[in-house]
């Protein structure tokens, strides 16, 4: 099976020179041993998988991940060819996560988009069934863990497009989830900068200062850019507050 990680337009620039891990769970063979089924990997920006950006396996060493820089001349698609050894069949599930790297751990400027499959599938040996066409990476988006001062805001950005899967009937749930006791928040979506309350950029916002604040919009919301500004304001009852945030895309129909 052939997975496609297609990033966005407005986000290749971004993520220009951060980290890309990709990631293989194994949920049947939690310690990859090799006797009950492991997966190989290659990574490419080409469905020819030439060049090989990164694999899993080095002769007789297997990992549950491999990692290579991305670049903006790598185009836009990012593909993970993915085959059972001899063992036959073997469940996995795989995704891809862009990591900015040098930054402190203290540090939030971006959010590290992720994209994966959202259900377990089912890899299998070379010739042991009909070839299937590339499928698309679920975008999920997230952050683990932000923070934000009370009284004060941050900003998080985050690139959304259609895929082969989503089309462009679809709808974007975000959730920001605070972390602790006394972590609460009150949030705004925006199609462009600059985002505040009283701005007519706002296409919705969770004003409940709270510690779970939900937000649904649809894709036609942020034609033709693709881009969602998120504005969180920290209003907990201590100076931090730290938090989780996620986004989900979902068809609408």
């Amino acid at each position: 099976t052939t997975w496609n990680a297609s990033i966005c337009r407005n986000a290749q620039e971004r993520y220009n020179g951060m980290t890309a891990v990709v990631n293989f769970n194994l949920p049947l063979n939690l310690d990859w041993n090799p006797i009950q089924g492991v997966v190989y990997a290659n990574v490419s920006n080409s469905t020819s998988l030439s060049p090989v950006l990164c694999r899993n396996h080095d002769g007789s060493t297997m990992k549950n991940s491999c990692t290579f820089t991305y670049e903006t001349a790598m185009g836009p698609n990012i593909y993970i060819s993915i085959q059972a050894g001899n063992e036959g069949h073997v469940w996995y599930s795989t995704g891809i996560t862009f990591v900015e790297s040098g930054l402190p751990s203290s540090q939030h400027a971006r959010l590290n988009p992720r994209q994966e499959n959202e259900i377990h599938e089912m890899a299998t040996r070379p010739g042991s069934q009909k070839a299937v066409d590339t499928q698309s990476l679920v975008p999920v988006p997230r952050l683990h863990p932000g923070i934000v001062q009370t009284g004060a805001a941050v900003y998080y950005t985050l690139s959304i497009c259609p895929s082969s899967e989503t089309g462009t009937q679809f709808i974007i749930e975000i959730f920001i989830v605070g972390v602790g006791p006394g972590d609460a928040f009150s949030s705004y979506v925006c199609k462009a900068k600059p985002c505040a309350s009283d701005n007519s950029n706002v296409i919705m916002s969770d004003v409940s200062d709270s510690s779970l604040n939900a937000l649904t919009i649809s894709y036609d919301q942020i034609r033709p850019t693709g881009t969602v500004y998120v504005l969180i304001v920290g209003f907990g009852g201590k100076e931090e507050n730290q938090f989780n945030l996620g986004a989900i895309i979902k068809n609408s129909i």
